[in-house]
Parts: structure tokens; C-alpha cells; sequence
């Protein structure tokens, strides 16, 4: 619990499935991306303080894949074959729907945080 290595705040708020799933749109709405690619984002994103196992992001991807958010398709021009991640239309959709509600999400989250860290460090 209190590993000076890891963040757990960072851990279980990010962590979670659903900010995942919204920064996976979020990721491959910019660009398509493999899986390896996404993974790495992730981490950068949180400061290497959470690394998502390829055991928690590629059921993501394929369940994201099997709702038609995102389609895959095999890319063999470099030495070793990637499946590249692209998003759909009816992906760009439900991002645009997360984006919405993830601003107010986060905001809140924020807020939040800043009472606690005021109340308990008197900060």
C-alpha cells in the first residue's frame, strides 16, 4: 500500500477500465496505433508511476474491436508483423460521448483531491 515506487492513487483512478477505454479512443482517434504503441502511451501519460500488463489492455482492444469502436488489421512493412488499431466511426462517436463526461469526470476527481490534500496536510 504505501510503496514509495507506485503511485495507488494513480494506480486505481487510471487504472481503471474506463479511463482506459476513453484514452484508447483518445489515442487511436489521432493516429492508428499497435498495441505495444498504446500500452507505452499509457505509461508516458502517467509519469511511469503505472505500467498497464498486456494482460490488462489487449481485452480491452478486443472488446473495443468486437463493439466496432476500433478495427485491426495486420501491418507487415517493418521486420516484424504489428496489428495496427484504427478507430471507427462508430468509435469517433462514443469518444467524442466520453470526452463530454470524462471533462466533468475529471474536474471533479480534481477537486476532490485538492479538499483532501488541504483537509489532512492543511495545504
Amino acid at each position: 500500500f504505501c510503496d514509495k515506487k507506485k503511485n495507488f492513487f494513480v494506480a486505481s483512478v487510471f487504472g481503471a477500465r474506463q479511463f482506459i477505454t476513453f484514452y484508447i479512443l483518445h489515442l487511436v482517434h489521432e493516429k492508428p496505433l499497435y498495441g505495444e504503441a498504446i500500452s507505452k502511451k499509457v505509461t508516458e501519460l502517467l509519469s511511469n508511476l503505472w505500467q498497464p500488463s498486456p494482460g490488462f489492455m489487449y481485452p480491452i482492444l478486443k472488446r473495443l474491436e468486437s463493439h466496432g469502436l476500433i478495427k485491426g488489421k495486420w501491418d507487415y512493412s517493418e521486420a516484424h508483423p504489428r496489428y495496427i488499431y484504427e478507430i471507427t466511426e462508430k468509435g469517433k462517436a462514443e469518444y467524442f460521448k466520453y470526452k463530454e463526461v470524462f471533462e466533468t469526470k475529471l474536474d471533479e476527481l480534481i477537486q476532490v483531491l485538492e479538499n483532501v490534500k488541504k483537509e489532512v496536510f492543511n495545504k
